[in-house]
């Protein structure tokens, strides 16, 4: 009994006497916490299947902003939240957009589109500013065999998605919410946003604005409309349903599906997902 009271002592400490990691959203985490290796603690601050631009901070969350040595950031406009807590903790904030080109949003208007993740492309540049970073902080400490395997495993997926994408048939594809520009600029694609939505669910659409989508989709001759998976589309139902358009689902959150599921599983899913919408070999 005593032994066995002493391994779960150790457990404990081995587990809280790791500096803490924050990560904003999850979909940086495997990224971070491999380069990182397994003397930190690394954590999402914002749960998996959150939606991180609307997410309220619980006092537990607030209490590992207090603890945290290390917090990323997207450096992108998340939402407000993520200004906040860059105010509010006493760790090291780093911005894992640092260097990489960020894309509008929409329009003009509306900023910097912030899910530059949907591209592995980008991502490789994520973890050269995490492997940057971490050295800033931790200059004793070697992080390069985490980050070699972390940018070979990237550079793979980008190679994938490359070699797939270069394939495809429809290269002009329709979306409701446009999430997909830097996957479209990276592997040759075009986004063509017919509506911007962004939350889950919207009112009526007015026939008058039914009818001018419809003659855009007709114009750009769109086929194919993605939606980010979860999402709900009144505009992509309708377009579906009444004029035949084809509508995929894409996990642009890298929200996890099954158990061991991480940002490669995901994204690997994504892919096919692409290649079946997108008529490729």
């Amino acid at each position: 009994m005593k032994r066995v009271f002493f391994i779960f002592l150790l457990l404990i400490s081995l587990t809280f006497g790791r500096d803490l990691i924050l990560v904003s959203i999850y979909p940086f985490y495997d990224v971070v916490k491999d380069i990182a290796g397994e003397g930190f603690r690394v954590e999402s601050l914002v749960p998996p299947k959150a939606d991180y631009h609307t997410y309220e901070l619980s006092p537990q969350e607030v209490k590992k902003l207090n603890l945290a040595k290390v917090l990323f950031v997207s450096g992108a406009p998340l939402g407000e939240w993520e200004e906040k807590v860059q105010k509010m903790t006493k760790a090291k904030v780093f911005k894992l957009s640092e260097g990489i080109e960020l894309l509008s949003y929409g329009h003009e208007e509306l900023g910097k589109d912030p899910h530059f993740w949907v591209s592995p492309s980008r991502m490789i540049g994520v973890a050269k500013n995490v492997y940057v970073s971490l050295r800033k902080v931790y200059p004793q400490r070697n992080f390069d065999k985490g980050y070699e395997e972390t940018r070979k495993k990237l550079l793979k997926l980008h190679e994938e998605y490359e070699k797939t994408l270069s394939t495809c048939k429809v290269r002009r594809f329709g979306a409701v919410h446009s999430a997909f520009g830097y996957l479209a600029k990276d592997y040759g694609l075009e986004q063509v946003v017919i509506k911007e939505e962004h939350g889950h669910e919207h009112g009526d659409i007015s026939p008058r604005e039914l009818a001018r989508m419809v003659k855009e989709v007709k114009k750009g001759n769109i086929r194919v409309v993605l939606v980010p998976k979860g999402f709900s589309s009144k505009v992509a139902r309708i377009l579906r349903d009444e004029y035949g358009v084809e509508v995929y689902e894409i996990n642009i959150g890298i929200i996890p599906e099954f158990k061991g599921d991480n940002y490669y599983s995901v994204m690997k899913r994504n892919l096919m997902e692409l290649r079946k919408a997108l008529r490729c070999q």
